[in-house]
């Protein structure tokens, strides 16, 4: 049975549509668009393509792109979808201008929103701020820790759009913007309050979060508190939804970030990522409540790991646990006696100390490869993760005498006496010390003795724990939450969405498919090219949330709004449905997409998607050329030819459109490639590519050898389009043009996306679509030879079948790609 995407059946070329049936090319009902829109439809959420997963679970490349209507990847991440009236807007960080977190020199993009009736057509928008400035680069650029996960929430008392914007240059680390529309543009306003302890200015001190609305209007901010080791606060808000009210709750997790809370028959479900990991697959777990302020509950809750066993302090995991006295302390020198213990769940010791406001000082010996066998991790406010070798092995079962001097602008660090290292604070020192274990891992440490005086020698803190933990604050015991997906689909949780439908709620579950695993020297990797996964969520008899199980696709009836006015899009085109990404356009490597024109026409442009792979950057210009091929065994000539430069091409998959001068006249089964390439050696372009959307009117090549000889990827489509208007009737053709010899060759080696060049610069795990190397049944080179195996294709398409498909008379809208099969 076919299932058709709601853009499908409300394209305005339903003549379109009608054709093809005719044809016999699509299968199953085909309905003209109502002149009443229902209030509700079943569309189909596609999350994979028809391969589905791979044994990991996924990662972005392997899940499928969200095109918008005008044909470029959706950019917005780390974000939420929301619905307004009736409208459901996207909302997320944007990553396409070449943001990495950690990565120095990298821009902020700024935050973006996409609206659309249908969760399947979504529509771009402007920004809703301007980020290009120097204050929004001085806070969120390469240089800081960035600012992420905008959230938005729709305050009915004062009639405004509130977005909450999660940042690392502040104190409370958030800023808050108004807007008078769902679509800004949002404009900040004063910098809010929350009633948390707090750190130091710039410091790492609160992360992720999320704005819920309860029934009554009352909202609250559920975010992510760093100072104690990943727990979750739930503070409510002040009525105009734009700072803390002072009351507020711990869920006492640990080693979590994420949260989004919603409510469902009288209880609160508070759902978070399990454990936190940036840009990474991780898991998601819940815990509920009666409240949205609490207590929350959970499978099971453990002490917090701290004891006082033969007149010392035993901590097992437990996070950070801080000194009760100190939020006023600057400069600081800390000394304390500790014995390592190896970890519960790990063969490594490890111990951390916390102190200045966001500054943690690891000491151990974890598996780090650049320093084995002892070694410090210094975690820092503003700054990338460092790591020194220790000047002596560290072992199990080794007591240390270790001093931190957080004195002026440096910190200095001993053990035993022999200074071994000295770091540049990044932010002023201000805050309680206290020790950081691990959680995940069950790092253990033991505590004798430990003390903190200023420059001046003045003590402020001495215990060697002969009086118990009354100068520690350890928060509480810890809850365990249920684990409902170990990889959230391939990556991390984002929001939750309740959805009112006749027939019931529906709670979609959302989650960043990161580029897991691509983290480079200069940063955490191209996240622009992260893509996303939604399903519904599904309950037991009890209330409980029932593991998903990450579907490639899944059908869901919702309420649906006026359907878009699409935008004309290329008449000849690859569709949109089922794309991955892949890069490795480099070094030699190029790609080429041929198309047929199946009547008398004028190209006008064609369009190709591309995109900057990571950093560092290609360090040549990306180089996109329309061919014609001119016959069996013949030459082809180059048509038009575009060079963009590096810094032009956007980081998310994207057009790149060659603009023909003058129009091209093509006759009913001329045939043409677009040819893509650079000069760049290792530093790749990307591409989209389907191996399951079918494509009659062409082939997708690839050249191992700079364009020498060239081989055919069966049953591959690269994601391309071209605008085509048909000849008028009674309007001659165009000529046949003379070419010289240019394309094609003898078949070549091919590496599929899955199987990339030695030297290529890709390291991408995706699809191969079964083709092997070798396997090519057609060739395109700039000598001597052309397409041979188009030519079957050629002769189905001059046959009327293919003009169907293809042309039917008009531009094609995007909404006909919508059609597909059954998984």
């Amino acid at each position: 049975m076919k299932k058709f995407k709601r853009g499908a059946l409300r394209t305005a070329s339903g003549i379109v549509a009608g054709f093809l049936v005719a044809a016999g090319l699509m299968a199953g009902p085909v309905m003209a668009a109502p002149a009443d829109a229902p209030d509700e439809e079943t569309v189909t959420l596609v999350n994979r393509d028809q391969d589905g997963y791979t044994p990991q679970g996924g990662s972005a490349r392997d899940g499928v792109i969200r095109f918008d209507v005008e044909g470029n990847a959706i950019d917005a991440h780390d974000g939420q979808i929301l619905r307004y009236g009736d409208m459901y807007y996207l909302y997320g960080t944007t990553y396409g201008c070449g943001f990495q977190w950690q990565a120095v020199g990298s821009e902020f993009c700024g935050v973006s929103v996409y609206s659309s009736p249908d969760l399947v057509n979504w529509q771009p928008h402007a920004p809703l701020f301007d980020a290009s400035t120097a204050q929004w680069q001085e806070r969120c650029g390469g240089t800081t820790y960035g600012c992420f996960r905008p959230h938005v929430a729709y305050n009915a008392k004062t009639d405004t759009y509130v977005m909450w914007l999660n940042v690392y240059d502040n104190v409370v680390g958030y800023r808050v913007f108004t807007s008078d529309s769902p679509l800004g543009p949002f404009a900040e306003v004063a910098e809010p309050t929350l009633a948390a302890p707090q750190g130091a200015e710039g410091g790492v001190n609160y992360g992720d979060h999320q704005i819920f609305v309860d029934d009554d209007g009352s909202a609250y901010l559920a975010y992510t508190d760093w100072l104690r080791g990943g727990d979750i606060i739930v503070e409510k808000l002040n009525d105009e939804y734009t700072s803390g009210s002072g009351e507020l709750s711990r869920v006492n997790l640990r080693s979590t970030e994420a949260p989004t809370i919603f409510e469902r028959d009288g209880t609160y479900y508070l759902t978070y990522s399990d454990p936190n990991r940036g840009y990474q697959t991780t898991g998601t777990a819940y815990v509920t409540a009666s409240s949205p302020l609490g207590p929350w509950t959970g499978t099971s809750a453990a002490s917090d790991g701290w004891t006082i066993e033969d007149g010392a302090l035993q901590i097992e995991g437990g996070g950070v646990g801080l000194a009760r006295d100190g939020e006023e302390w600057g400069d600081v020198i800390i000394r304390a006696n500790v014995t390592m213990r190896q970890a519960k769940n790990g063969d490594y010791s490890q111990f951390g100390i916390a102190f200045g406001g966001g500054y943690q000082w690891l000491i151990g010996n974890y598996g780090h490869a650049a320093a084995p066998g002892g070694n410090l991790t210094k975690i820092r406010p503003n700054a990338a993760i460092e790591i020194v070798k220790t000047p002596n092995l560290l072992t199990v079962g080794q007591t240390l005498d270790v001093e931190i001097r957080a004195v002026g602008d440096t910190i200095t660090t001993s053990i035993d006496g022999q200074v071994f290292d000295t770091t540049a604070r990044t932010t002023a020192f201000s805050g309680r010390m206290g020790f950081r274990q691990d959680v995940q891992g069950g790092e253990r440490v033991t505590v004798n003795d430990v003390s903190v005086t200023d420059v001046n020698g003045t003590v402020l803190l001495t215990d060697d724990f002969s009086q118990g933990l009354k100068k520690w604050d350890r928060g509480g015991a810890i809850i365990t939450g249920t684990n409902i997906t170990t990889t959230s689909c391939g990556g991390q949780p984002t929001d939750v969405l309740p959805i009112e439908t006749s027939t019931g709620m529906i709670y979609l579950y959302q989650s960043d498919v990161w580029s897991d695993g691509q983290k480079s020297s200069a940063g955490q990797g191209n996240q622009a090219v992260a893509k996303h996964f939604w399903q519904p969520l599904e309950f037991n008899a009890e209330g409980g949330i029932m593991p998903i199980d990450c579907d490639a696709r899944t059908d869901v009836t919702i309420p649906v709004g006026p359907a878009l006015d699409l935008p004309t899009r290329g008449a000849i085109s690859s569709g949109d449905d089922e794309f991955l990404t892949h890069w490795d356009i480099a070094g030699g490597r190029e790609r080429a997409q041929t198309f047929t024109a199946t009547e008398d026409g004028t190209l006008s442009a064609v369009r190709f998607t591309a995109f900057q792979r990571d950093r560092p950057i290609p360090t040549g210009p990306l180089e996109i050329e329309l061919r014609r091929l001119t016959g069996e065994g013949v030459g082809g000539e180059t048509i038009q030819r575009l060079s963009v430069p590096q810094a032009d091409v956007s980081y998310a998959a994207s057009w790149i459109e060659l603009t023909l001068d003058d129009g091209v006249k093509a006759s009913a089964g001329d045939r043409f490639a677009i040819v893509v390439s650079t000069s760049s050696a290792n530093r790749a372009y990307g591409f989209a590519y389907s191996d399951t959307s079918s494509f009659p009117g062409g082939e997708a090549l690839i050249s191992q050898d700079g364009g020498a000889t060239w081989s055919a990827e069966q049953g591959r489509v690269l994601h391309f389009e071209a605008d085509f208007a048909p000849v008028d009737p009674g309007e001659e053709p165009g000529e046949e043009p003379g070419g010289e010899p240019g394309v094609p060759g003898d078949p070549g080696g091919v590496d599929g996306p899955g199987q990339p060049a030695a030297g290529s610069g890709s390291n991408s795990g995706a699809h191969t679509g079964g083709v092997e190397a070798g396997s090519g049944v057609s060739t395109l080179a700039r000598t001597g030879a052309d397409l041979s195996g188009a030519s079957a294709i050629s002769a189905f398409l001059l046959l009327g079948v293919g003009s169907a498909m293809w042309f039917a008379g008009a531009r094609r809208r995007r909404a006909l790609a919508g059609a597909e099969s059954d998984a």
